[in-house]
């Protein structure tokens, strides 16, 4: 079953390299958007760093590697998740849902990654680099160990910020058009762009928590930097099953729900 859905996404991913590599120009368009959104936000850290030394417990040099994974998250996201999750509120109006729901494989599954921003590719390869490099130059003690943590964290806040987007989409079921879903999307976004040291009170608990985008990018971080954290990563394992379980049943509780084209 396994195989079957990696071939299956390998062939949803030759397909949309294919479309994309039909437009060149909205091809190096993308790449072209991405740098001028990470320049930004390197340009805003900046100016924060030339005021104060640190921020919580993050200096400047850790809020470097901070950024860095934060531009990899976001590109793997945008890579696997973006060009999917968005348009579901079009699928459901129009009723084009009706098309994934004939397939012969899971829904969700298909609905979350029928298509792939191929572009994305060249922006992660860069950015893997230059966490490699960064974090060579770190004056932190950073093993290979570190980078094990960091993998499993990583991925984990991958799943909350899928799942997170995934719930917010499927508004669309109770709503019937749920178009501000993508500007709610967007928002919440923010809180995974800070570090999380500079949040405090409720709105700490609250982005660990009911909302947890804090866990996106800062824990990453701080496995790779300062090393494992038992208490902290088994927190953010245990929160990432949580919300993709959840995904699994709102998604059902959606689909019976959905009103089709022929309703």
């Amino acid at each position: 079953m396994v195989r079957r859905y990696l071939n299956l996404w390998g062939s949803f991913f030759a397909n949309s390299l294919t479309r994309d590599m039909e437009y060149k120009a909205n091809l190096i368009g993308g790449i072209i958007v991405d740098i001028i959104f990470y320049s930004v936000q390197y340009f805003f850290f900046s100016i924060i760093y030339s005021y104060v030394d640190t921020l919580g417990s993050f200096t400047r040099e850790d809020v470097m590697v901070f950024l860095i994974i934060t531009f990899i998250s976001d590109t793997v996201y945008m890579f696997l998740f973006s060009g999917n999750l968005f348009p579901l509120n079009r699928l459901v109006v129009q009723g084009d849902l009706d098309f994934m729901l004939l397939k012969p494989i899971n829904s969700q599954f298909l609905v979350s990654f029928r298509y792939v921003k191929s572009y994305a590719i060249f922006s992660l390869v860069i950015l893997v680099l230059m966490l490699l490099r960064q974090s060579s130059l770190h004056s932190a003690d950073i093993g290979l160990m570190n980078y094990l943590y960091f993998s499993i964290s990583f991925f984990c806040g991958l799943v909350i910020w899928y799942s997170l987007d995934f719930l917010i989409a499927c508004l669309t079921f109770w709503f019937k058009n749920f178009t501000v879903g993508g500007w709610l999307s967007h928002e919440l976004l923010k809180f995974s762009s800070r570090p999380d040291s500079i949040y405090t009170g409720i709105t700490r608990k609250i982005l660990f928590s009911l909302v947890p985008m804090a866990l996106v990018s800062s824990v990453p971080a701080r496995m790779l930097l300062y090393g494992l954290n038992v208490k902290l990563l088994m927190f953010q394992i245990t929160i990432s099953l949580s919300f993709v379980i959840m995904t699994f049943w709102v998604w059902k509780r959606g689909l019976l729900r959905y009103e089709s084209a022929s309703s």
